[in-house]
């Protein structure tokens, strides 16, 4: 399909089944990473009639106002290769709008529009409201909360916060408020959660009740990690929920449309895949896997157009069963292993796969793989490809995702490694002493942190995700000593005497 400059397209999205458009305004610019791209615009068409050039001559630019948009435009770069295969032309007409695009993404799959939509059902007070706590924020104003001075514009709440309440009106100063915290069930929370339409996000952890009903909130971001939950009621605004720590084994969730609109994403304990239900789930995420058998997915969620699996690194099982998920759209599978070309669906088994990313996967299966997909699907991406030698010396190793990636040069991912298994001989070594194991381990991070410092300092390459390692890398270490540790204060130490 060719553009040209101009041309307008229309394409359904996919949960409300309304037709939305956007136009194309500049061409194959070699842009983001060197990569023909397209520069298109949001239109303000958002109908379930599919539009016809007649309606041409009433479309204009898409103006934002929803969260943190101002009137403003959304215009993006997108890869020209990647294309929406199913968007229909609709005509040509003069670029609406000829500002410059400096953003880069994906396609337009009507997101926008759905939340424009949504944004002006809003309570319009609560909308003002919200948008003055913006502005005060960015200006520093400050207000009283609690018996304390707070800035204006406070977006989360945690405990601290709402330990220090007794009547959750105090809450309503917070106009800017959009996450809760909490791991206490508060009587006054979900009451509060129904007149707030703004609050989005809530995190719900060790609350001590089976039932968590929210239907009459407006959550949209749900983060569950309580054992003794065993039934959720999801709002219908909600599109995703994340599931970690222990789960109760007779957890359910709760969905007006079975989970059609919806995204899960799961933190795996001992690979337990717990049964939710939700048999139209759409999109599906998986972390931690250490060995999984596919086939409880599948038959589970049989609907999926999104699979998204993580290991830790992992081994996983019926890998063959994925062709059952015809609508599938989208597969990443990153440090798995345990699989076989043979194992893979073919790309007639999934005939509307149109990203799949493999990384840190068999090395004999990702050669394969990369042959037999290309040039069948718009986005293929294989790389980081493992050999038994490489995952029996590195299946211990947290910074094993350093190898191979482009932005981090070999030498220094080696160096990085020794730092941590010189740190990691020497934790253990201390644990032969655990009376003095907490003033050795506060000396070994220093000299841990001080490698990384020296490592970092000629040729920079430890930005916000390699610091998170980095630090997660020392915590792997004592995760499998057996012996107490102020890891609070240690985190400090560490944060004091890392120079990146």
């Amino acid at each position: 399909m060719t553009q040209d400059i101009g041309d307008v397209y229309t394409l359904q999205e996919r949960e409300t089944k309304k037709w939305f458009a956007f136009q194309i305004i500049q061409l194959k610019e070699k842009q983001h990473k060197f990569e023909d791209c397209v520069a298109y615009v949001d239109l303000d068409y958002w109908s379930e009639r599919k539009p016809t050039s007649d309606d041409l001559r009433n479309m204009h630019v898409l103006r934002l106002n929803h969260h943190f948009w101002n009137n403003d435009v959304h215009l993006c770069w997108a890869p020209y290769r990647w294309f929406p295969l199913k968007a229909e032309f609709v005509g040509n007409v003069p670029v609406l709008y000829n500002g410059e695009c400096k953003s880069y993404g994906k396609w337009p799959n009507g997101t926008q529009q759905k939340l424009t939509e949504k944004w002006l059902q809003l309570p319009i007070e609560q909308v003002m409201a919200y948008k003055q706590a913006l502005d005060d924020w960015s200006r520093n104003k400050s207000l009283l909360f609690a018996g304390e001075e707070i800035r204006r514009g406070l977006w989360c709440v945690n405990d601290e916060r709402l330990d220090a309440i007794d009547d959750y009106s105090e809450l309503d100063k917070l106009q800017g408020l959009s996450r809760v915290e909490t791991t206490r069930y508060r009587p006054q929370l979900i009451p509060f959660l129904e007149r707030r339409w703004l609050v989005r996000e809530l995190v719900w952890g060790h609350c001590g009740q089976k039932i968590l009903d929210l239907r009459s909130t407006h959550i949209e971001q749900l983060e569950v990690y309580d054992p003794e939950v065993e039934e959720i009621y999801l709002p219908q605004g909600i599109q995703t929920v994340t599931l970690k720590g222990l789960l109760s084994p007779n957890l359910r969730i709760f969905s007006h449309d079975d989970g059609y609109s919806l995204a899960l994403e799961v933190e795996l304990q001992d690979d337990h895949l717990p049964n939710v239900g939700l048999p139209k789930l759409m999109k599906l995420v998986l972390n931690n896997i250490k060995d999984l058998d596919l086939s409880a997915i599948i038959t589970r969620h049989p609907n999926l157009i999104w699979l998204g699996l993580y290991g830790h690194p992992g081994v996983i099982s019926n890998v063959s069963c994925i062709k059952q998920l015809k609508e599938l759209e989208t597969l990443l599978m990153f440090d798995l292993f345990g699989f076989s070309y043979d194992d893979f669906p073919l790309p007639s088994d999934l005939p509307n796969l149109e990203w799949l990313w493999l990384q840190s996967v068999p090395a004999d299966a990702g050669k394969a793989i990369k042959r037999l997909y290309k040039n069948k699907i718009q986005d293929l991406v294989v790389s980081k490809l493992r050999s038994n030698e490489w995952l029996q010396e590195n299946m211990n190793n947290p910074l094993r995702h350093w190898d191979g990636n482009e932005f981090i040069p070999k030498s220094k991912y080696n160096k990085a490694v020794a730092l941590w298994k010189e740190a990691r001989r020497k934790v253990f070594e201390a644990a032969k002493e655990p009376n003095t194991f907490s003033d050795s381990i506060f000396s070994i991070a220093s000299d841990y942190i001080e490698g990384f410092n020296k490592l970092d300092r000629r040729s920079a390459f430890i930005e916000t995700e390699e610091r998170e390692d980095i630090f997660n890398a020392f915590k792997s270490i004592l995760d499998d000593v057996d012996l107490k540790i102020d890891r609070e204060s240690l985190q400090k130490v560490m944060d004091e005497k890392r120079s990146w």
